[in-house]
């Protein structure tokens, strides 16, 4: 039982990790936008800003799903 509630608290983190790092990557992105960075090269950060904001809303919505 024990280990079980380990996982959901992890669960839960996880989720809210990905979304830190897909707002970092989004600060980012905004920064480059403002020094003039090659826009190719802003769009693979928002997408990968995208990917972790959908990797963290899947967990979060596992770790609801399981409660």
């Amino acid at each position: 039982m024990k280990r079980l509630l380990r996982h959901e608290r992890s669960s839960r983190f996880y989720a809210w990790w990905y979304f830190t790092i897909a707002a970092g990557f989004v600060l980012l992105a905004v920064a480059k936008m403002v020094t003039g960075e090659k826009p190719w090269l802003i769009g693979i950060r928002l997408v990968i800003a995208a990917g972790f904001a959908a990797l963290g809303y899947l967990e979060l919505r596992s770790h609801l799903k399981r409660k």
